[in-house]
């Protein structure tokens, strides 16, 4: 896979290039494990950076971590993306979210490039131009498929509660709206660039996808991808959903996907 690499403090373009090539080996695992599932269009190949090269000079999303033009650019050190997560967590509250995440290391950064990555594969419909309101449900798939391949059951049931509990605690900070909403707390429609607003819709379409799986699929994903490529567009993919699983008023309104 090609790559690059983007600092603005050239000091650090071997601590970079070594972590990048980490990253890159961890992603070289899971790729032929999601061509399994899907087709995928690969992207050109990577851009590793600095953080202020990913978050200043190259693009002004607070998250070192995104795809533009076909290439993935990511911040590949897990000393940054820990502090990233750790900015989330109030510790003497969160006790084992903290712990979670003091321990991040390349394979939870890999994780991040495999969302990326994910982006790519051919099932998903549409690049959300002018289709926002759809826009949770592929990162909440491009959140769910990499740790299915990437943890084990123990992992994966860890990670989950760790987010879980980061909801609850946040949503009475930025409430419960639709999913159809997506990136209404943070820097996508709004003003607020915390890290903490920016995760919070991503922690729960993950959960929702997640319980999607489980409930309804028996964990089994590919049906869930099949009934997503069923869905015409005529509506709103929340709607299909509901309609086509029969999910109850009140589950609907538990899993955002209505008011």
């Amino acid at each position: 896979m090609k790559y690059a690499i983007s600092v603005t403090d050239t000091k650090k373009v071997n601590e970079i290039e070594d972590k990048g090539k980490q990253v890159l080996n961890a992603l070289n695992d899971y790729i032929p494990k999601l061509e399994q599932l899907t087709k995928v269009e690969q992207p050109r190949g990577m851009v590793f950076h600095d953080f202020s090269s990913a978050t200043e000079l190259y693009s002004d999303i607070p998250i070192p971590a995104y795809t533009s033009r076909d290439l993935i650019h990511l911040n590949p050190e897990p000393s940054v993306w820990k502090e990233i997560f750790l900015s989330t967590v109030i510790p003497e509250k969160m006790g084992e979210v903290y712990d979670y995440y003091r321990e991040t290391s390349v394979r939870e950064v890999a994780m991040i490039a495999a969302h990326e990555w994910t982006h790519h594969a051919e099932f998903f419909h549409d690049d959300f131009e002018g289709d926002e309101e759809n826009m949770w449900f592929e990162e909440g798939m491009c959140e769910y498929i990499p740790r299915t391949f990437m943890l084990d059951e123990q992992e994966r049931v860890r990670l989950s509660s760790v987010e879980y509990e980061l909801i609850q605690f946040y949503k009475s900070e930025f409430g419960e709206y639709p999913l159809e909403n997506f990136g209404q707390a943070g820097y996508r429609k709004g003003n607020n660039e915390l890290f903490t607003a920016a995760f919070y819709d991503y922690w729960r379409s993950a959960w929702v996808v997640e319980r999607l799986v489980v409930d309804y699929f028996d964990g089994d994903l590919t049906p869930l991808i099949q009934l997503y490529q069923s869905w015409d567009q005529s509506q709103p993919l929340h709607d299909f959903f509901i309609e086509e699983l029969h999910i109850s008023d009140r589950t609907a309104r538990e899993l955002w996907l209505k008011k």
